[in-house]
């Protein structure tokens, strides 16, 4: 699904390059993809931020030594999360409240407009056009690696990676609606880089998961090794 992601959302960066080329030849653009900005020269981005390789590699070494650290406790990493600042809200139907805005159960990025209202007459009790950032979840016990993905994501926010502004959020959740032609050609450059950002971190959270079940695997099948008498490689 999400290899369908990049080469759809490439098509659409090259429609909007030949479009970008006939209006205006060797011109300088600049867009922004988040709290990321960059420039299009030549139609190739340049990012300003050069360091962001390495905050992207520390964010992942940190990430995944909090997670390690509480392999077998995923309840405190949602303690962590509310420590740093954001609402972490234990409800019933949580999925069925969140499905009427598009969303998920686990990390909900900011909101505005109507679908904020909904969520804060629903979840915080009182009238407001906007929420923070917060966890909201089912009141039940939390699997690790579910835990772990939406954790991945709610860290990168916090360390303000492109890809959480709401405009990019909102236009990821519609992603389908947008093999439509018609629709495609409606979206400028800077939002479809921008909706690559949000893929990139959708799918950095995934890989991320999916390394930390590979090494909880392997690591069980050592320590069933050692208990059964046999040799361990390590």
């Amino acid at each position: 699904m999400r290899k369908f992601l990049r080469i759809f959302l490439n098509k659409v960066l090259k429609m909007q390059e030949d479009k970008m080329c006939y209006k205006a030849k060797q011109n300088l653009y600049s867009y922004s993809c988040g709290p990321v900005s960059s420039h299009i020269t030549s139609f190739a981005t340049v990012s300003f931020d050069s360091k962001m390789r390495e905050k992207m590699k520390k964010m992942k070494d940190t990430v995944k030594a909090i997670v390690k650290k509480n392999i077998n406790t995923p309840e405190k990493l949602l303690e962590y999360v509310e420590k740093s600042g954001t609402r972490v809200i234990k409800i019933p139907y949580a999925d069925k409240i969140l499905s009427y805005v598009g969303e998920q159960e686990g990390f909900i990025t900011p909101k505005s407009g109507f679908e904020a209202l909904y969520l804060n007459i629903v979840l915080n009790k009182k009238i407001a056009f906007k929420t923070p950032e917060m966890f909201v979840l089912r009141d039940l016990p939390v699997n690790i690696y579910v835990m772990s993905h939406q954790f991945h994501k709610w860290y990168s926010y916090k360390m303000e990676l492109p890809g959480y502004d709401y405009a990019t959020q909102e236009n990821f959740k519609r992603i389908f609606e947008f093999s439509d032609p018609k629709k495609v050609q409606q979206l400028s450059y800077s939002e479809v880089m921008s909706l690559k950002e949000a893929l990139r971190r959708d799918v950095d959270a995934i890989e991320f998961v999916l390394e930390l079940s590979k090494e909880q695997e392997g690591s069980k099948k050592t320590l069933d090794k050692i208990k059964n008498g046999e040799k361990a490689r390590l």
